[in-house]
């Protein structure tokens, strides 16, 4: 997908929001489709965000869109920013 693109989808705004809510130390590790196949009863039309941080602790959340996942994401790791987590 074209930079562009991806910025009138609001994509990259929502990878970098993602981003700033990450403790130190903390990368965003994946977004992918919450399928677990291709036959009909394993697809699924949610998505997945996750973030690692640097002793393998992992945060993950899951919404309905790419976009919406990594906005549930960042909710998710805000409180830890404060935290020892990172």
């Amino acid at each position: 997908m074209a930079a562009d693109r991806l910025e009138r989808s609001g994509l990259n705004r929502a990878w970098i929001e993602a981003t700033a809510a990450l403790p130190l130390g903390w990368h965003l590790d994946g977004l992918t489709c919450a399928s677990t196949g291709l036959a009909p009863e394993q697809r699924s039309d949610r998505w997945r965000a996750w973030a690692v941080g640097p002793k393998g602790e992992k945060v993950k959340a899951e919404d309905d869109g790419p976009i919406a996942a990594l906005h549930a994401l960042a909710r998710e790791l805000r409180p830890l920013r404060g935290s020892k987590s990172g």
